[in-house]
């Protein structure tokens, strides 16, 4: 188990993801973070456990330099930091920084140097106005690669807040890819206060009144996390790559026990999962597409008229599980697929709630079983809810008048899932979506939650480039084959950048 990047990106000392258009991470080593001051909020996590959160922040050599509440300044040294998140403001400062409503940064201690970071693709990335700045929120229809795999996503804004009776909602294209979204629609939803509202993977709502935090957590070797997922608190489970061996297919997918209590006759579980996912998996996604070579858009065409290719897609993403993650339930007739968990992100994941049917789990324990392949999956947290859902109301909010980058009305590509995109090139300036606050219930609390739909092309150079059937057919035939495949990918990677940072040999006259 380690920390969030620490084992994907082993030598990075500070990782920032910059919302704008022009790069999405940036790889910065100690001595360029100064122009990242005036930071406005950093929680930071101490080696002894402790967790303060600072304000002011700014970093002066080997320290970082804040205040505390009631405190005053505080300075600590890089050897007592375990890890940084920090979010930024954003002054708004026309398009240069347009996005930059959420950075994270993640202190891994070592390194002098910051190495080429390996490409990564993913999603559109959803932006919400919270008022005074904006917010990274969302992250949809991950893995959705082409129009037969469109799909839409539903994702609770955190961040979203009515500024002058309008939601705010801008939409960025971030990365080396075309993004096609077909739907942008807000469910804001007025619920009873004390309840929160998460959705599922298809568009149902669910309310959470009594998380069950987990009894007990082991991965593959016997170590207890359940401290790590218990918590939503950016601090996740990843692979542990030192015990990774690719020869060895054991060691190519753990092995996630997870316990909860379970109340007597529950007949059904409301899982709640923040997972993502990880960086390497991310990019990993442009590494496949690659091996089509220039019959990548033949294959493309199959999976869109729903040919034997996009069910050879599916099955093989159910069975290898680095997009999609089943979640198995140990029942009084031994485990038994319950559900399925959708990976997202990298840089943004948010809850998710699965209805899990435990009528024939015995006891007083719903034990679930998680089986990530390595490097692939980053997970946040994880908790089980027993109550009935309660009766919620729910007013669909479709977008107002708004504008891209050509100052055009998008409103009515973005209103229903018909096949009229919002299209967004590479390099694009965002699109402003904004949306009519409804009427809010009395004595409610209200959650908004984001539909969006659509799928996003990749941009992978294939022109010339002879395919990798070999490659592939080991993939359709040979389970297993694609996860080790990945794994040699990473240490390829990881070799050649413990040598551009070997330090150069002097020697003398």
């Amino acid at each position: 188990m380690k920390s969030v990047f620490s084992k994907v990106l082993t030598s990075v000392f500070i990782v920032v993801f910059l919302g704008s258009c022009t790069k999405s991470v940036v790889y910065l080593s100690p001595e360029e973070t100064g122009r990242y001051s005036a930071l406005n909020r950093v929680l930071v996590e101490k080696t002894d456990g402790e967790t303060i959160e600072l304000r002011n922040v700014k970093i002066e050599n080997q320290t970082l330099v804040g205040t505390m509440q009631k405190q005053g300044q505080v300075k600590l040294d890089f050897p007592s930091i375990k890890s940084v998140r920090i979010e930024k403001k954003n002054s708004g400062l026309a398009y240069v920084y347009a996005g930059a409503g959420l950075v994270l940064a993640w202190l891994i201690i070592g390194a002098s140097t910051a190495p080429s970071p390996p490409p990564v693709e993913s999603c559109p990335f959803i932006y919400t106005d919270d008022g005074d700045s904006y917010h990274l929120d969302a992250e949809p229809f991950g893995a959705a690669l082409c129009e037969g795999q469109k799909r839409a996503d539903w994702t609770a804004m955190e961040h979203l807040a009515a500024v002058d009776g309008a939601y705010r909602v801008r939409v960025a294209n971030e990365l080396e890819e075309t993004q096609y979204t077909d739907e942008l629609r807000l469910l804001v939803v007025d619920h009873p206060a004390g309840l929160r509202v998460v959705p599922d993977t298809a568009g149902g709502l669910h309310t959470i009144s009594s998380p069950q935090n987990l009894r007990a957590a082991r991965d593959s070797n016997g170590t207890d996390i359940t401290s790590v997922l218990s918590r939503k608190d950016c601090v996740t489970w990843q692979t542990d790559l030192d015990r990774v061996d690719p020869e060895v297919r054991e060691s190519l997918r753990e092995e996630l026990t997870l316990e909860f209590p379970k109340p007597p006759g529950a007949k059904t579980a409301k899982l709640l999962v923040n997972a993502s996912t990880s960086l390497w998996g991310a990019q990993m996604g442009k590494r496949f597409l690659g091996l089509h070579g220039d019959a990548l858009q033949d294959c493309y065409a199959e999976v869109n008229r729903h040919g034997p290719a996009y069910f050879q897609t599916m099955s093989w993403h159910l069975s290898e599980e680095m997009y999609l993650l089943q979640i198995r339930v140990l029942t009084e007739s031994g485990w038994k697929t319950r559900g399925t968990i959708y990976g997202g992100g990298p840089f943004v994941s948010s809850d998710k709630a699965y209805a899990l049917d435990v009528a024939d789990v015995p006891g007083d324990s719903l034990t679930i079983r998680l089986t990530p392949p390595a490097n692939f999956w980053s997970i946040d947290y994880l908790a089980v809810d027993y109550s009935a859902d309660v009766p919620v109301s729910v007013i669909e909010v479709e977008p107002d008048v708004s504008a891209d980058q050509k100052s055009c009305d998008v409103a009515a590509r973005l209103k229903t899932t018909d096949g009229s995109y919002l299209v967004m090139p590479e390099g694009c300036e965002p699109a402003e979506v904004t949306f009519s606050v409804p009427p809010m219930s009395p004595r409610t609390a209200r959650t908004v939650i984001l539909k969006a739909s659509g799928y996003y092309d990749v941009h992978v150079e294939t022109a010339g480039v002879r395919p990798r059937t070999d490659i592939l057919q080991k993939f359709a035939t040979e389970p297993g084959s694609a996860i080790r495949f990945t794994m040699n990918e990473y240490l390829e990677w990881k070799a050649e950048q413990d040598a551009n940072q070997r330090p150069v040999q002097k020697h003398g006259n």
